[in-house]
């Protein structure tokens, strides 16, 4: 006889692919005619946008591109020039199965950019950009639930409380603003290069909708009308909402990475800064609930054979955030003009038994030496974290934006710092066993000759194994002994024999 379990849908997302792709790329610039023959290149800046994404059942793609920025001095000792390019990436993930619906969320880091000059009216620009990608799959789990059965089927029913992907897309938020320079900056003649942040300061989910603040921040470096650098930063914020596909518990949380799409920034005729720009806000809604399966089946009056199976869900285990240390020192730097960071993605690997999470990456500075002439250089870093978790599991890194430079006059120089945060979501890799059914065989009578009662001394087995190797019930064992919870190693029972 065969008892067939009911099935009982649960739906969720799968992240079933993650990877990281590095592309480099080459541009050239050549100068524009006004502008005077290259002498030396002085620094190089740039921000990452990534302005399209395609989803196919076997790959999924991405296109976009770095704007660049290279300020170089003339031949003729005039004032320093500025030059910008635009140079196209385009990104592609071989999936490891098909998928014809799905949801991809990019993280694109600008690890490096430096410009040379390949002629007197040539520049040479190289980037390298990381972009992670990481895909989900909507999925419709079937739960087994037990049907009618008979008294004497005793099943060992176990509660898992879990907090599940749910949901996932994107929403579209627009920028601009207009601002003026605080009194005590010179105005701006000439910009260099800006650079916009946006990070994620408080997010909620309300029923079927997810609310979220955030703050951008704008860096903004310029020349003066007397040829001098200044640096200027401020703050653009934003909130949104979105409207989600399903109505959510009070416990449902969410994760948000925003992804620049579009960025402008121009000069009024009253020198004051219009910034414009696109963010992509990539959500993904987590929610709580119980799952109740039975893993084990027997019955002490006939042979009960469960047939199970595994269960593969996608538990969120931890979603927690630590920082990575960059810093470097310059040498024989007289003043510091710009100090920006640009950071490697951020790996994790198994050194000696432990995770260790590990950055690195380099910080492009500008800045005088000591005879008053303009330069610029890199300063390599390196960061590195430990991490605990299982190996098993499934952890995905997420790379925020740095924070601002921290620049301290040291004794031969200048020491720069930085941190960027690094969100850690780790999925459990374990599988849940699930019985789908019973095969029952024919009821016993019972035997005369067997005794009622035994007495067993506890050797680190739960009631659940000694109730079906003796035949008996968990509940009867416990009531036998007054039990409330599992008994301790050595104990003595007492077992009744059904």
């Amino acid at each position: 006889m065969e008892i067939k379990f009911m099935k009982k849908p649960l739906k969720c997302l799968q992240p079933f692919f993650s990877q990281i792709h590095t592309q480099e790329q080459t541009q050239e610039i050549r100068l524009p005619d006004a502008y005077p023959d290259i002498g030396k290149i002085l620094g190089c800046w740039g921000q990452v946008l990534m302005r399209g994404k395609e989803w196919r059942s076997t790959s999924m793609g991405a296109n976009g591109g770095v704007m660049a920025w290279v300020m170089y001095a003339p031949e003729d000792g005039t004032q320093p020039r500025v030059v910008d390019v635009w140079i196209p990436i385009q990104c592609r993930w071989d999936l490891p199965e098909n998928a014809d619906d799905g949801v991809m969320t990019l993280r694109p880091v600008l690890t490096s950019l430096d410009g040379r000059g390949i002629s007197a009216r040539k520049i040479m620009v190289r980037t390298c950009v990381d972009t992670f990608a990481q895909a989900m799959r909507k999925e419709t789990l079937e739960v087994a639930e037990p049907a009618e059965i008979s008294d004497d089927i005793q099943l060992l029913t176990r509660s898992y409380p879990m907090e599940l992907p749910v949901e996932a897309g994107e929403k579209q938020v627009q920028l601009e603003e207009t601002f003026s320079l605080p009194g005590n900056l010179p105005p701006i003649r000439r910009v260099i290069c800006y650079n916009l942040f946006p990070d994620i300061t408080e997010k909620k989910v309300l029923g079927n909708r997810l609310v979220f603040r955030g703050q951008s921040r704008l860096e903004l470096l310029y020349m003066t009308d007397t040829d001098e650098i200044q640096h200027w930063e401020t703050e653009v914020p934003f909130s949104q909402y979105t409207e989600l596909d399903d109505d959510y518990t009070p416990g449902a949380t969410a994760w948000i990475m925003p992804m620049l799409t579009a960025m402008e920034l121009d000069l009024t005729e009253d020198k004051q800064v219009n910034i414009r720009a696109g963010i992509a806000a990539q959500y993904t809604v987590f929610d709580r609930s119980v799952l109740n399966v039975v893993e084990d089946a027997f019955s002490p009056m006939r042979d009960v054979v469960p047939n199970t199976q595994q269960m593969q869900l996608p538990i969120l285990l931890d979603s927690t955030e630590m920082e990575l240390q960059a810093e470097g020192t310059l040498q024989d730097a007289e003043r510091l003009l710009s100090a920006s960071p640009y950071g490697e993605y951020p790996t994790l690997y198994l050194d000696q038994d432990s995770l260790q999470i590990r950055m690195d990456g380099q910080f492009q500075t500008l800045y005088q030496n000591a005879q008053g002439q303009m330069t610029g250089d890199t300063v390599r870093f390196s960061s590195t974290v430990p991490f605990s978790s299982a190996m098993e599991n499934q952890t995905h890194l997420w790379m925020g934006n740095p924070a601002k430079p921290e620049i301290l006059p040291s004794a031969d120089g200048f020491s720069v710092r930085s941190t960027y945060p690094v969100s850690m979501q780790v999925y459990s890799g374990q599988t849940i066993p699930m019985v789908t059914e019973l095969e029952l065989g024919e009821l016993r009578q019972p035997d005369s000759n067997r005794p009622s009662l035994i007495l067993r001394r506890v050797n680190n087995e739960d009631l659940w194994a000694l109730a079906k190797g003796y035949g008996s019930t968990v509940s009867a064992i416990r009531e036998a002994n007054q039990l409330a919870d599992e008994p301790s190693d050595g104990q003595m029972l007492l077992i009744p024999i059904c």
